[in-house]
Formats: C-alpha cells, sequence, structure tokens
C-alpha cells in the first residue's frame, strides 16, 4: 500500500475491463429478452451477469445457466419463464463468454 491509500483508508480495486465488458454483453442481453419489472437496477442486472460469467467462465453447462436465468425470472422477478427465451438467453451468453 502507497501513503495515499493507507492515508486515506482505501485500496486499490483491479480494473478488469473486460470482464467488466463481458458482464454488460450479458446484462444487456437479459435486459432485453426477459420480461423484467419496472424497478430492477442496471447494479443488480449486472452483478447477477457477473455471476454467471463466472459460472460460464468455470464451464456451467448450458441447461444450468437456462436454470439461473429461469430462476431469476420467475422466483426473484415473480414473472412467468419463457422457456424458448431463457434457452436462447443461455445459448447467446454462453457464445458471448466463450468467444471473449
Amino acid at each position: 500500500m502507497n501513503a495515499l491509500q493507507s492515508q486515506h483508508g482505501f485500496r486499490r480495486i483491479k480494473f478488469h475491463p473486460r470482464q467488466e465488458i463481458l458482464d454488460e454483453v450479458v446484462a444487456g442481453l437479459l435486459w432485453m429478452q426477459l420480461d423484467l419489472p419496472r424497478d430492477v437496477s442496471r447494479d443488480e442486472m449486472e452483478d447477477f451477469a457477473h455471476r454467471l460469467v463466472s459460472r460460464i467462465r468455470g464451464g456451467a453447462p448450458e441447461a444450468s445457466v437456462a436454470a439461473e436465468i429461469a430462476a431469476l425470472q420467475s422466483g426473484r422477478f415473480c414473472r412467468p419463464a419463457n422457456l424458448p427465451v431463457i434457452r436462447d438467453l443461455a445459448q447467446r451468453s454462453m457464445l458471448a463468454v466463450r468467444g471473449a
């Protein structure tokens, strides 16, 4: 830690532009395709997308990714899950992450 960091009590946060862009891409796909409540925040969607990107990078199968998206749609946001849309989103998300 340098003097400025110790003096002000903060730490440097690592900057990962590729990861942040992937999170935004996946969040954008989810945002455009899912039926989301009006009060959903960008941060909330990017946090979910970040976890999803991490799982995909960790080798999660497409069915698992689709199940997480369905749980978000129906469990967390209390909206009916459109399974064809969710399967398409899982596939697109996986292609985006694996292609990066």
